[in-house]
């Protein structure tokens, strides 16, 4: 088995680049790089270590920014943005069609604006397809920070019938927390899914809320959350992707904190996990699983 090793080390070592540069001297070249690298950092053991983790941060945060323009990346984040503005899951369709079957229904004692109509503001609606759901009659506001989502949005509607169904009152290019055109206590309800973890301040997104909701208005939600078994594998796997993930402006947190706290009247909320069986995915999305929705009133 030595002899084996020695064998292929001198086979390697003698493998030639160029006429007058073998391997030999490329890897020659890298060890003295190390050590001018070596020679640069300081002698104290403690320093040298937190420049070592300094330098490791550093080196995290640039990645993102370096891999995003790799054909790979640009993939997942496009699957990204379908998964948080238009997916087909079934769970999570599930989910959707049940809370917007309860604005219908709430639609009836919903507070209504001047005109007698329905005020509903979507945050982050993609090209909106929730509209299919809303009740006939209703004023819609749609957000988004994704730039195509106004064209989407607009090509939507003008594919509606002559007479449609819900008045298109404004698209909003702006984020969660920054809702300044909304006036206050102007809408009947919000429809947030998946929405507050592109936030970069959820207090701030959730006061913004509050702020333009009607009295008696309410929140329909439905959030991936931080999993609350912690040190748990799962626990660790959204560790390991909230790197990647927060590269596409997605970041695990604790909504449901987040929501109880905010100061509704009334919140209710519950738990599930959501399933990826059968469903092709990236990896770092798998750990969306752990959901929360529910409603919440002013």
């Amino acid at each position: 088995m030595t002899a084996t090793l020695v064998t292929c080390i001198t086979t390697v070592s003698a493998i030639t680049l160029s006429e007058d540069f073998s391997l030999s001297d490329l890897l020659e070249n890298f060890k003295e790089l190390g050590n001018v690298l070596d020679s640069w950092l300081p002698k104290n053991c403690v320093l040298r270590a937190l420049f070592c983790g300094a330098t490791t941060i550093v080196g995290l945060k640039l990645a993102p920014i370096i891999l995003r323009k790799t054909s790979f990346i640009k993939n997942v984040e496009t699957q990204s943005r379908y998964f948080h503005r238009s997916t087909t899951l079934p769970d999570l369709l599930k989910i959707k069609s049940d809370l917007l079957k309860e604005l219908k229904e709430d639609s009836l004692t919903l507070p209504l604006n001047d005109d007698g109509k329905l005020v509903l503001l979507e945050i982050n609606a993609g090209g909106g397809t929730n509209i299919s759901y809303y009740p006939n009659g209703c004023v819609y506001i749609a957000t988004d920070y994704w730039e195509d989502a106004k064209e989407h949005l607009e090509q939507n509607f003008k594919e509606e019938v002559e007479e449609p169904r819900i008045t298109l009152d404004r698209f909003l290019l702006t984020i969660p927390e920054r809702l300044i055109s909304v006036p206050d206590s102007s809408v009947s309800a919000v429809i947030c899914f998946h929405s507050l973890c592109s936030s970069s301040n959820v207090k701030l997104a959730l006061l913004e809320v509050l702020r333009v909701l009607k009295p008696g208005g309410k929140m329909y939600f439905m959030e991936h959350v931080v999993t609350s078994k912690k040190f748990s594998g799962f626990w660790f796997m959204q560790l390991n992707f909230s790197l990647q993930m927060s590269m596409w402006d997605c970041h695990f947190r604790d909504f449901k904190t987040h929501i109880e706290n905010a100061g509704f009247s009334k919140v209710n909320i519950a738990e599930t996990m959501i399933s990826f069986k059968g469903v092709r995915i990236p990896g770092p999305m798998k750990s969306l699983a752990p959901h929360i929705y529910g409603y919440a009133v002013k």
